[in-house]
């Protein structure tokens, strides 16, 4: 039998340039959900701007949002979706 579980949305993000983390961060600390930034086996708070820069900028890293309203997010961040 399983028990309850909640669906967790997830895009692929890269940034090119330091200004992108500081605009990333900006909009998803202002977004009423809980979100990670998982990189390999690091995962990080992504409202944390110290979290995403002790991530390697350079390399893919994958957004998990667990709840709130994941479509617009997506919108918000659409452009870091590469």
């Amino acid at each position: 039998m399983m028990g309850g579980t909640s669906a967790v949305n997830s895009v692929s993000l890269r940034f090119l340039t330091l200004d992108e983390i500081q605009e990333f961060a900006w909009l998803v600390r202002n977004y009423k959900g809980d979100t990670d930034l998982i990189q390999g086996r690091r995962t990080v708070d992504a409202k944390s701007i110290l979290g995403i820069y002790s991530l390697n900028i350079q390399e893919q890293m994958e957004l998990l949002v667990h709840n709130g309203d994941f479509k617009q997010l997506r919108i918000q961040i659409g452009k870091f979706i590469r």
